[in-house]
């Protein structure tokens, strides 16, 4: 009940500056490069960049983001090397971690819509090696079911009372139970080594990545779907060096690797690559948006966008005062001003999106700007 009523006063607060939060179909993408370990946030039918940096992870200090799910209200990503789980809210913002039970883990998802199953590889940590680590949705540990892969990666809920279960060593893709009994194997074992994340199509019917050709199983690297009534392999498309794979909602197919971001013209089979940088797993979820009124016809103009230092605003009659909010509608700053331009310190505001509301006479006009 708290919690709702903060976000009733939150709404109630917003509205009263024009602002409001939208919801938006989006594909999320998980990035474990050096400098650029953070969240890609993308249209979710075409792949098209909405927000390249959505959430920023290096002030978290991540080592190498992986596996990616929304819960409820809030997105979960793992962290491989650091052994944890960080929890944002669907706007982006920071909530907290979890820090404990993981080692070297990996994909995860929703389960029975009431559990997260977290493939987790190693021991240390209070973590049990080849395990999928069950917690409830507000982060609780509930327990572990060993896993079927000795080395387990991934695991999708087909909704309908089974969970896939993918890794890399020959064992397949494997089937549990919402209760981790066994079902047997969607694939067989032998047919596929070095599978990463595995994901449902809109058919229900699964898209895997095989991230690199196995001389022993005899499998090519590349993107293939397969039938979930059968395990049959109904398309394959040879790609090396994969990580994530997703199908988006014109019907092409989205992949990463260690060198970029990649769509499938399935119709074609031709390969365009979208975006570069080492990316991992990637998911589909609902948005939070900030919408600002009369955002495309601003009183003011604001410069630089991105900015580092110093934003500068510029109109034709004078501000009276600077409010900026964090993209959760907190408020993180406030100027007062009597002049018809000024040059606003953000240096100390953290790297992330942020809605600027300038306030003259009363009325205020508000953009939105990118820290950097």
């Amino acid at each position: 009940m708290r919690t709702k009523s903060i976000f009733f006063l939150l709404m109630l607060f917003l509205s009263s500056l024009g602002i409001s939060l939208s919801a938006q179909n989006s594909i999320l993408v998980a990035s474990s490069g050096t400098n650029a370990k953070k969240i890609i946030q993308l249209d979710a039918t075409d792949g098209t960049v909405i927000n390249s940096n959505f959430i920023d992870l290096s002030l978290q200090g991540a080592g190498f983001p992986k596996g990616i799910a929304q819960v409820g209200d809030h997105i979960w990503i793992t962290d491989q090397t650091l052994d944890r789980i960080y929890i944002y809210t669907t706007a982006g913002a920071y909530v907290s971690s979890i820090t404990t039970n993981l080692n070297n883990n990996r994909g995860l998802t929703v389960v029975n819509n009431n559990e997260v199953w977290v493939s987790n590889g190693d021991t240390g940590n209070g973590a049990t090696e080849d395990t999928i680590v069950r917690f409830s949705t507000t982060g609780t540990l509930l327990g572990t079911y060993p896993a079927p892969n000795t080395v387990v990666f991934d695991v999708v809920d087909n909704n309908n009372g089974t969970v896939y279960v993918s890794g890399l060593d020959t064992n397949g893709i494997q089937k549990l139970d919402y209760s981790g009994v066994s079902q047997g194997n969607l694939v067989a074992p032998g047919v596929f080594q070095n599978l990463q994340q595995i994901n449902l199509m809109a058919s229900g019917n699964l898209l895997a990545v095989v991230f690199q050709t196995h001389n022993t199983s005899g499998n090519v690297a590349g993107v293939y779907s397969i039938s979930t009534a059968n395990g049959a392999i109904l398309n394959t498309w040879p790609v090396s060096d994969l990580r994530g794979v997703i199908e988006m909602g014109n019907g092409n197919i989205l992949y990463t690797t260690g060198t970029g971001l990649y769509q499938i013209d399935v119709a074609t089979g031709v390969k365009t690559q979208l975006l570069t940088g080492s990316l991992q797993f990637m998911c589909k979820a609902t948005i939070q948006q900030l919408a600002v009124k009369e955002v495309e016809k601003p009183t003011y103009k604001i410069f630089p966008n991105p900015v580092a230092d110093f934003l500068s605003i510029e109109g034709d009659t004078s501000i009276d005062v600077i409010k900026v909010f964090a993209v959760d509608g907190k408020l993180v700053q406030t100027q007062t001003v009597n002049a018809k331009k000024y040059m606003l310190n953000v240096r100390n505001l953290p790297k992330g999106n942020y809605l600027i509301s300038v306030g003259s006479n009363g009325q205020f006009t508000q953009q939105k700007f990118i820290k950097k």
